[in-house]
């Protein structure tokens, strides 16, 4: 028919276009979000190679040292993260510079700057650093050095990532379309033309083989449609054995007058009189026939009319409900995510730390050699010297041993609790030794500030379980008192109680926080629901906490709390206890 649209294909167009809106938009926001991140890591690696580096440039320019300037230099410009390096003395003229730099003037900094982070511009962005030399326990500045990188480096970086997040999205979308036009084709144009196929096959003498009959189909709206069209061919054989009977009685009548007058002349009028009433109760019979039919064609109309009606609202909202479902799964599996990437911006300074110490004790030590030999060279080597390189050998082999010894029990301990976020599989742990991993895998997050946490965990406790769970569990509690909960507190306080009681673990944890109304208690598992949304919150971490619980555990878990008296949970969770 000309003028008209398919339903199945302005409903399939609808969600399709609102898919692919969604989805450009959070391919963007990832896009952006890496970009961002990798470039934040850059000006990291560019201050890390500052601080390796400044005290032999601090010492090559108060020696005076070109040469020496010149080989830190064009180490440091070999460096992948760095494209450009300038470096000044202390009045402000230019040692060294080499690659793609900026006009460092134009910065516009004063002597008393120390360090300065390089907002991006012209595709150049990177790490601004005084040069300190320590000297007779005086701090002098002896010039500056600036460290560039630019956007091209960012955008490799992170190139795989973008390979990885716009094949993901085509993938999703060409899957949802063929999911999609099956769906329809299946669930509404089939039934649709079979339905308008019998209904064209419509015979009015022949009722019973004009009956719609949708096989093969369970969907009630079609079925209602059969039940009320089948209804009103029952009415019509109805109203037409009606309709017999009365003509069949009028013939009768016909007959009996007919005999009366043949019979009865002289009743002849009488006869006429009560023919005259037959024929007018049978008038108004058919009057009132043609009135009930045509009552019934109006309800029909109508009926079909709501059944439209209905059909369509019940279709939007199967729709509304379908992609409501998937926005919900992609927002709870992104605040997962968002979670474990919240623990790698944090583990990623307190793995620096310890490195860029190792890696100064080692340049210390180079450069003490290098003295040694040239004094050995020289034949002027003395046994004092010896022995104060021996001392210093032995105090920079010390450092470094002990400060890579701790990057590598935050790393090992950062990758198992990372490692089990993403991971659903089962595996026996030591509940106190797995608790303090997590978190110390957390404790970057409050660690310039003065919140407290404790933990109160048997040493022999030993389960199998899915540790992985547990942990998103005790982050989400941790993050969610850091986030909403010390908002107006200086010294906030965290308890965690672990014990086990038959063959249930039970987890109570209580902070000093704020606390909630009771009527923000009532919403405080529904997804979505926060109260620190103009500062990021999703909304999402309680209501991941109940399903971990819930679903994951079959446990059960219990919220108290009022205003000013903080938060408290107790967590019941049914798992397979290890008796050593």
């Amino acid at each position: 028919m000309s003028g008209t649209t398919s339903i199945s294909k302005s409903l399939l167009t609808n969600v399709l276009s609102v898919y692919f809106l969604l989805t450009l938009i959070v391919t963007c926001v990832q896009v952006m979000g890496e970009y961002f991140d990798t470039k934040s890591q850059l000006v990291q690696e560019l201050q890390n190679q500052q601080s390796t580096f400044s005290n032999s440039l601090a010492r090559s320019l108060w020696e005076y040292n070109n040469r020496q300037i010149e080989a830190i230099a064009e180490g440091l410009i070999n460096i992948p993260a760095i494209a450009g390096i300038v470096i000044r003395d202390e009045s402000g003229d230019t040692i060294v510079k080499l690659g793609l730099t900026d006009n460092i003037n134009a910065l516009n900094l004063t002597n008393d700057v120390e360090d300065f982070v390089i907002e991006e511009r012209n595709g150049l962005f990177g790490y601004y650093s005084s040069i300190i030399f320590e000297f007779a326990g005086d701090s002098n500045r002896v010039g500056d050095v600036t460290l560039f990188s630019t956007r091209d480096i960012a955008l490799e970086r992170i190139k795989f990532s973008l390979y990885f997040i716009f094949g993901n999205a085509i993938i999703k979308s060409t899957f949802l379309i063929v999911l999609f036009t099956l769906a329809f084709n299946r669930m509404l144009n089939r039934p649709m033309d079979m339905l308008t196929q019998q209904i064209r096959n419509f015979r009015l003498d022949d009722l019973e083989n004009s009956r719609i009959n949708l096989k093969h189909n369970r969907h009630a709206e079609f079925k209602m449609v059969e039940q009320a069209y089948n209804q009103l061919l029952d009415n019509l054989e109805d109203y037409q054995e009606d309709l017999k009977r009365t003509q069949q009685q009028l013939l009768l009548a016909n007959r009996q007058l007919d005999e009366q007058n043949a019979v009865l002349e002289q009743e002849v009028a009488r006869k006429t009189s009560s023919l005259s009433q037959v024929l007018t109760d049978l008038e108004r019979r058919k009057d009132e026939l043609e009135r009930r039919q045509e009552k019934l064609e109006r309800e029909i109309r109508q009926r079909k009319i709501i059944e439209d009606d209905l059909r369509e609202t019940n279709t939007q909202l199967q729709s509304s409900v379908t992609a409501f479902e998937r926005v919900q799964d992609q927002l709870i599996e992104a605040e997962k995510l968002a979670s474990l990437g919240r623990l790698v911006a944090g583990i990623t300074h307190d793995v620096n730390t310890p490195l860029g110490i190792g890696i100064t004790a080692t340049s210390l030590l180079r450069d003490k050699l290098e003295a040694i030999q040239q004094a050995l060279e020289n034949k002027e080597l003395t046994e004092a010297q010896l022995r104060e390189l021996l001392s210093a050998s032995m105090e920079g082999v010390n450092l470094a041993e002990s400060n890579l010894g701790r990057a590598s029990e935050l790393l090992d301990g950062f990758k198992q609790v990372a490692v089990d976020q993403t991971s659903a599989a089962i595996r026996e742990i030591n509940l106190n030794h797995y608790f303090q991993s997590v978190l110390q895998a957390l404790r970057p997050r409050f660690k310039n500030t003065d919140h407290e946490i404790q933990l109160d965990c048997p040493k022999d406790l030993n389960a199998r379980c899915n540790a992985g769970a547990l942990a998103q569990i005790i982050t989400n509690l941790v993050l969610n008192s850091l986030i909403h909960a010390f908002t107006d507190v200086q010294q906030g306080k965290m308890h965690i109680e672990v014990r086990r009681q038959g063959d249930v673990l039970h987890i109570d944890y209580k902070d000093n926080g704020r606390g909630l109304t009771e009527a923000q208690q009532q919403h405080l598992f529904d997804p979505f629901f926060t109260t620190r949304r103009e500062r990021g919150g999703s909304g999402l971490g309680t209501h991941i906490v109940r399903d971990l619980v819930e679903q994951t555990f079959s446990g059960t878990i219990a919220v108290q709390s009022a205003p000013g008296e903080g938060l408290s949970y107790h967590i019941e969770l049914p798992i397979q206890f290890i008796d050593s």
